[in-house]
């Protein structure tokens, strides 16, 4: 039986296949925005907030920037805070020109491969898919985490499953544990 997990875990682990563990706390995370704004995660508890990891010539990347922008009008009144992270080399210069070509309306700064990587929890000999999209709900609990190649994250239903995610979350009430499901019967003997 350990020889079986243990050959599930390789083959998914060559594949690229990395499951991360959510929900979990979402850890800290202090980023400068491309304007100078400071942000830092654990001060935006009681909203929720969806961090968008990209590459600032990443295709992908620039679409899902522009739904998050759309989401960011229509939900920030009551809750939402995107934050843009952009991972790639040099990327720092690069983001205004990414904003202007996304209309992101949200905060976008730098943050390191590796530290893009802790985070996640995807091992730094693995692959990223881009863009890495993350879900902080209200309690600052990290409640889903889709890679590119999600099926989750396809450019038809992208948009749907955002919206999903994030009207579930701003359902919630702050400070409150999500209800979980109850624990099945025993089946009577």
């Amino acid at each position: 039986m350990r020889l079986a997990a243990s050959l599930l875990l390789a083959t998914a682990f060559l594949a690229g296949a990395v499951v991360a563990e959510t929900p979990r706390p979402a850890g800290p995370l202090d980023i400068v925005s491309y304007t100078g704004q400071r942000i830092r995660l654990s001060d935006l508890k009681g909203k929720v907030v969806v961090l968008e990891f990209l590459l600032t010539y990443c295709p992908g990347c620039k679409h899902s920037a522009g739904i998050l922008a759309q989401l960011q009008r229509e939900y920030g009144p009551a809750g939402l805070q995107v934050i843009g992270l952009a991972i790639d080399d040099g990327a720092g210069p690069k983001i205004p020109q990414f904003v202007r070509e996304t209309g992101a309306n949200f905060p976008v700064g730098v943050l390191s491969n590796d530290k893009a990587h802790e985070y996640l929890q995807v091992p730094l000999m693995s692959r990223m898919m881009m863009p890495q999209v993350a879900v902080v709900d209200r309690r600052g609990m990290l409640r889903e985490q889709h890679a590119g190649d999600d099926p989750w994250m396809a450019p038809a239903i992208e948009e749907m499953n955002l919206r999903k995610a994030i009207e579930k979350l701003l359902a919630e009430r702050p400070g409150r544990a999500p209800a979980q499901a109850a624990p099945k019967a025993a089946p009577k003997k």
